[in-house]
């Protein structure tokens, strides 16, 4: 199951007010969490034990640490304010403001955001808050997080 990962940022998160939580796997950050006491929140870093790889002509290197300096491997930092984009079924760029989004749930993780509650068996995650004249994907709409 692929984690539901933003796009961008569409207005910054407050620096004082991320937290470090545990995860249970590694995430790249942007990947939209839920806390298990239904708290929502972005990864603004990778989690610890992440790496990547680099290609240079014929060479692969891999093993490359990129997870968030000082996190052990299963943490990441992560914002509980700010706007982001991301994918979310039944909302358009042109969904009004304000719109509840929800976190479908299943496994511990993410797999879906949408605009539907699923009679009640899905978490707030925030609120549509696409800035005046925002265009973007067909699916894509900013969502303020934690509104």
């Amino acid at each position: 199951m692929a984690d539901v990962v933003s796009t961008g940022e569409a207005f910054s998160s407050t620096d004082a007010l991320r937290e470090i939580w545990p995860v249970i796997a590694e995430v790249v950050a942007g990947t939209a969490l839920v806390t298990l006491d239904e708290r929502p929140g972005v990864a603004y870093t990778n989690s610890g034990g992440s790496t990547d790889s680099e290609t240079v002509g014929a060479l692969t290197i891999s093993g490359i640490p990129s997870g968030g300096v000082g996190l052990d491997a299963l943490q990441c930092s992560v914002a509980v304010d700010g706007t982001y984009e991301f994918a979310v079924t039944g909302a358009t760029g042109s969904t009004a403001n304000q719109t509840q989004i929800y976190a479908v749930v299943a496994g511990d993780r993410i797999t879906s955001l949408t605009t539907s509650d699923g009679t009640g068996s899905n978490s707030k995650f925030g609120k549509v808050n696409n800035p005046q004249d925002y265009v973007g994907a067909a699916t894509a709409i900013c969502v303020k997080i934690g509104a």
